[in-house]
């Protein structure tokens, strides 16, 4: 990958389209969010897979982040907390939904590339449309 690095900002071109990343929320995504949506995806769409392999069809799913940050360690990441809502016509006992956990934590790698300096953890709750989907 090939960055430019901007007065207020730094650029890359992906396949996807242009990325700028900066401080500034003004200039682009700041480096943080990126972070924790980096982490978000890949055990995000890892979870839908293990789901599907189980044959668990998923109408909708939702990952909220919550995270402490340490400001007298350049404000590092301390801890990062997943939980997964999702929504499925399917049940999951407490224990596969444990286990299915514990896979999303052991085979992402964007995970496992900062396991050993962040606490994380990954937590799965069912949602129905008694009980929708957690906003925060």
């Amino acid at each position: 990958m090939k960055f430019t690095i901007n007065k207020d900002s730094v650029t890359t071109d992906t396949s996807f389209g242009n990325l700028s990343v900066s401080t500034n929320e003004e200039e682009g995504y700041r480096p943080f969010q990126l972070f924790i949506a980096s982490l978000a995806g890949c055990s995000g769409t890892l979870l839908r897979t293990i789901l599907t392999k189980k044959r668990m069809d998923v109408d909708h799913m939702e990952i909220l982040a919550d995270y402490v940050r340490n400001p007298e360690e350049s404000n590092r990441f301390e801890e990062i907390h997943f939980t997964a809502y999702v929504q499925t016509g399917h049940t999951l006992t407490e224990k596969q939904a444990e286990r299915i956990s514990q896979l999303v934590l052991t085979n992402c790698g964007m995970i496992q590339s900062v396991l050993s300096s962040i606490e994380i953890t990954f937590k799965i709750q069912l949602a129905d449309a008694k009980h929708p989907l957690q906003e925060k």
